[in-house]
């Protein structure tokens, strides 16, 4: 038992991840209830959980509030209109159930295939988005910049895009498909959510952002 609690076992460093991500979620969901700083507060959370992928050890609570603050002007160059047009997408989605419960068989067929299509243009919103914000955390360029090459990521690397936008939809998931574990994920997410995703998909992403900064030195 001693030889569990060293500083140097597994037991303690998976305690202290932990317990650090509790800390890095409730920053996050912090700064992410104005709504509008939610942009930033992603950004931060993205840089602390790659750093905590790459066994960087640093002072987590200092590092998400610089990135926050540095962030937070560029943030609003991108974070408003994405959040917009998922928004958008979101409302039209709900327009189309309805309607296609209130049309016929041909009109439900069409909507069905109008809402399919919008499905998969979140899909790819939601992909490059993924990309995007660590780009930002991690490297300095221009929004338009970003935009560019998070959208080249998130083709050029489908398969780590899906497995991010799996980590992303799960909780959603459950809620929907598990009635019975929606007070379970809710928790969850209030605890470690955001955060915990955060992690996997900076573990998913390590290898092609290091990469990137091993050719932008």
């Amino acid at each position: 038992m001693p030889g569990l609690l060293r500083l140097d076992s597994p037991l303690y460093r998976a305690w202290t991840s932990a317990a650090d991500l509790v800390i890095v979620n409730a920053l996050t969901l912090v700064g992410c209830l104005p709504v509008l700083t939610a942009g930033a507060a992603l950004t931060a959370c993205a840089r602390v959980t790659m750093d905590m992928a790459r066994n960087e050890d640093g002072y987590i609570v200092r590092t998400w509030w610089r990135v926050f603050r540095g962030e937070l002007r560029q943030s609003f160059a991108w974070w408003p209109p994405v959040l917009g047009v998922l928004a958008l997408a979101a409302w039209e989605s709900r327009a189309f159930v309805r309607l296609s419960q209130d049309d016929g068989a041909m009109g439900a067929t069409g909507l069905g295939a109008a809402s399919g299509l919008l499905l998969a243009g979140e899909a790819v919103l939601l992909g490059a988005l993924v990309w995007l914000v660590p780009l930002v955390a991690g490297f300095e360029n221009t929004v338009p910049g970003h935009a560019a090459n998070a959208i080249r990521l998130a083709v050029g690397c489908l398969g780590r895009t899906v497995a991010c936008l799996a980590v992303v939809v799960a909780p959603a998931a459950l809620i929907l498909w598990a009635p019975r574990a929606r007070m379970a994920t809710a928790w969850f997410m209030v605890l470690l959510g955001v955060a915990f995703q955060g992690y996997l998909m900076a573990l998913i992403q390590r290898g092609v952002i290091d990469r990137l900064r091993e050719t932008s030195r």
